[in-house]
């Protein structure tokens, strides 16, 4: 196992896919992989490569959400879609696909190791490493593909392991975005960074330092992390071009790796993540993260059929720079409103799909699908705050099963109520929320 960037061959060069969909299949009941048969990231019939119908409103699928995917997709794209454009070409939303965000801002980047030949499924997830002055990788996978050991998932296999690893910088920096990218079976990867003289057994799979609850004190920060297997590099709005997060010479760091196998061949365990530079002089704001943890202790008996909420208080002015939902497979509606000190509400995320945890940002870039049933959806702009504001999340959950559903990482057994995201507030302020066992209860009120 190695916690840095694989050594690439001069021919290893990113590759913009435009063929439709990706190499790697659907592993059956689960996630859908990078790439996969889950809807798009954009309204399909997109801007370039018009088709036949001039700007006329192309055949796409259904609008996706903000990573790159399958049918009506943004880069992989499906019939009217994006890159390979089909009938109805520029401009129009394609039949069937309503209005989604803005295009991807950066190529493509899987698919950025041609001669890999693993044996496994998903050696299209593999990205090329970024420029040494422009940011770093972190790799987490085997030696040696003839002998992957810990890091192959058997079939029914579901387990969460944390990897220990020391971010490689040597100098304090900063970084402004990032690309995680994973095999089939990713369901999520949490990034923690310690600080320094936490003991960690570097390039090992170890007991996690935390356990899932952000309480051990030597936290210092989260990383970047995914709640699917690929999680794409977004440019920054105007407003966030100096928004950065420091990260310390030589950190110590864990990966907290929830993989699941409900496919018919073993699955591997791995992951690539490229962290990308911003020069110091340059960050004016520094972002911090929102964690916000609903359902610890939960113990959901089958045949309960429930609307837990929860809220996180807002310490101080400053505004929200994304959102992102997460639970299972009992999650049947993740909803998030922002209550404003005089009482007033409005809904401003709001997420259906397990298989798809939505993520948005708020800014004056980003054009987020409106709100309609069973679709993902946001408000669009920005998203300021202040001080007594409250932040609000609930989680649909009906457990149709024959299990208690208790907190934890499992996909179909276990559920969870968790909004992770962004945000710049006053000073060193954050928004760190933490809830076992109660609700939070409000009022949703006509959102």
């Amino acid at each position: 196992m190695r916690a840095r960037s694989i050594a690439l061959k001069a021919a290893c060069m990113m590759a913009l896919v435009v063929a439709a969909g990706c190499a790697a299949e659907d592993g059956g009941g689960g996630q859908p992989p990078a790439g996969g048969t889950g809807a798009g990231m954009n309204a399909p019939g997109g801007t370039s490569g018009a088709g036949t119908g001039g700007g006329a409103a192309g055949t796409g699928g259904a609008a996706g959400m903000m990573d790159s995917g399958g049918a009506g997709g943004m880069v992989a794209a499906g019939t009217g879609g994006m890159a390979a454009g089909g009938a109805g070409g520029m401009g129009a939303a394609g039949g069937g696909g309503a209005a989604g965000m803005e295009a991807l801002d950066y190529p493509e980047p899987r698919g950025g190791c041609p001669e890999l030949d693993s044996g496994f499924v998903g050696d299209d997830a593999c990205i090329a490493p970024p420029a040494a002055d422009e940011g770093f990788q972190i790799h987490i996978g085997p030696e040696d593909y003839a002998n992957p050991g810990p890091y192959e998932v058997a079939i029914n296999e579901e387990n969460s392991l944390c990897v220990s690893f020391r971010l490689p910088n040597t100098e304090n920096k900063f970084y402004q975005g990032s690309i995680v990218s994973g095999r089939p079976g990713t369901h999520h990867i949490i990034n923690t960074m310690y600080v320094a003289g936490t003991t960690i057994n570097e390039n090992t799979f170890e007991a996690c330092l935390d356990p899932g609850t952000g309480t051990n004190p030597s936290i210092l920060a989260n990383l970047p992390g995914a709640s699917k297997p690929f999680m794409p590099r977004k440019k920054m709005a105007p407003e966030n071009e100096g928004l950065g997060s420091e990260i310390p010479a030589m950190a110590p760091a864990q990966a907290d790796m929830h993989y699941y196998n409900f496919t018919e061949a073993p699955l591997l365990r791995e992951v690539w993540m490229n962290f990308y530079y911003i020069d110091a002089a340059k960050v004016t704001e520094t972002a911090r993260q929102i964690r916000g943890m609903g359902g610890l202790g939960w113990a959901i008996t089958p045949g309960t059929d429930h609307v837990y909420q929860y809220t996180c208080p807002i310490p101080s002015a400053g505004r929200i720079v994304g959102l992102l939902g997460h639970y299972h497979a009992h999650g049947k509606r993740f909803s998030a409103y922002l209550e404003k000190a005089d009482g007033s509400q409005k809904k401003v995320f709001e997420m259906y799909d397990y298989n798809e945890p939505a993520e948005f940002m708020y800014d004056s870039a980003a054009m987020n699908p409106a709100f309609a049933a069973n679709k993902a959806g946001a408000v669009s702009g920005t998203l300021e705050v202040a001080a007594g504001d409250i932040l609000q999340w609930e989680c649909h959950i009906i457990n149709d099963s024959d299990v208690t559903l208790d907190y934890s990482n499992k996909v179909k057994n276990g559920e969870m109520c968790n909004l992770w995201g962004t945000t710049v507030l006053s000073g060193t302020d954050k928004m760190d929320c933490v809830h076992f066992l109660l609700e939070a209860p409000f009022v949703v009120q006509g959102n």
